[in-house]
């Protein structure tokens, strides 16, 4: 996930159009998702021991953080610069 900083600077999609953002919040949003769904996957199909639990249960609290700062970003993003009505 690419790093994203709360500074008084400009919004890292400031100078991008609205497809072109997009674009970028999809690209941004495929990987954590994805990588919950196999996740969750794992947890429902298979018998996993403690330790192997714990473990996809960190990846999936990473990947929610991951998402947690997305959406961060997004609400920045669009305080920043408000839907027109």
């Amino acid at each position: 996930m690419t790093e994203h900083h709360q500074t008084s600077d400009s919004h890292p999609w400031a100078e991008l159009s609205a497809p072109q953002t997009l674009s970028l919040l999809l690209h941004e949003l495929y990987a954590p998702v994805s990588a919950l769904g196999s996740q969750v996957n794992r947890l429902a199909n298979e018998t996993l021991d403690d330790g192997e639990r714990t473990e996809i249960i960190g990846h999936m609290r990473a990947r929610i953080d991951d998402l947690g700062r997305l959406v961060v970003l997004l609400k920045r993003y669009l305080d920043d610069y408000p839907v027109q009505d």
